[in-house]
């Protein structure tokens, strides 16, 4: 009665997937990942792709692209290759390239390799120029300075 022809019961292998290091692989997806400003998460997000952020999250950002919308209010620290700033931010923020349009809020550190800051704009606490910005906080070495002359006696 419920007999299974020979075709039906052959059995399929599955394709083995392999895990994806977000930092070493290129971004493939061309569309990013948009959060509206109706939307609140609590959880940590993380994608190797772009996000287009106005909602509210309680929790960290880690992406390949970010850009945070006027409306967007971020409690969580965030690392990313490219991270635009409209909003609020509460955390620390790694990247390599950071940009403070006027209007942004950052209330935490702000670890990178490249910064713009806007007119307008508000930071409040420590802004450092490391290498590896993503990885590991190193940071840039400053010129030593020259000893000062000694007087002549």
């Amino acid at each position: 009665m419920f007999k299974q022809s020979e075709s039906e019961s052959k059995v399929v292998p599955r394709k083995e997937t392999s895990k994806v290091n977000t930092r070493t692989e290129k971004i493939t997806n061309k569309s990013p990942a948009i959060i509206g400003a109706d939307v609140r998460l609590t959880g940590n997000l993380q994608t190797s792709g772009e996000v287009l952020f106005d909602g509210f999250i309680e929790g960290d950002l880690d992406c390949g692209i970010l850009t945070i919308g006027d409306s967007a209010k971020i409690s969580g620290n965030i690392i990313a290759d490219t991270v635009t700033i409209h909003g609020q931010i509460t955390g620390t923020i790694r990247a390599k390239n950071v940009r403070l349009e006027k209007g942004a809020k950052v209330l935490g550190d702000i670890l990178h390799e490249d910064l713009a800051v806007a007119s307008g704009a508000h930071i409040e606490g420590q802004v450092k120029r490391v290498e590896n910005a993503i990885t590991g906080a190193k940071p840039v070495p400053v010129a030593a300075k020259p000893a000062a002359p000694q007087a002549a006696e």
